[in-house]
């Protein structure tokens, strides 16, 4: 039979044991949490320098630019007759 004195120290190991997992298990969280941050700095990043060369795009593209690639790359025609509407 197991007395008490050996229930004792084996209910003290599991305790060591589940702190020492308890402490690793937390250092990795830590330690991903850092990781997710910058990732998520990087990307902020990179989504404002798209954002930014988009806008510059599309400066640099007149109308003219998009009514010729219109008529040459797709086809379309130029209206003949517009309507104006007028506001009440």
């Amino acid at each position: 039979m197991l007395t008490r004195t050996k229930i004792n120290i084996f209910l003290t190991i599991i305790i060591i044991i589940f702190s020492i997992l308890n402490i690793v298990w937390n250092n990795e969280l830590r330690l991903l949490f850092k990781e997710h941050r910058e990732t998520q700095t990087v990307n902020q990043r990179l989504l404002s320098i798209n954002k930014q060369l988009l806008t510059e795009y599309s400066k640099k593209i007149s109308g003219g630019e998009i009514q010729r690639k219109a008529v040459t790359e797709l086809g379309m025609k130029l209206p003949l007759k517009t309507k104006k509407i007028e506001l009440l």
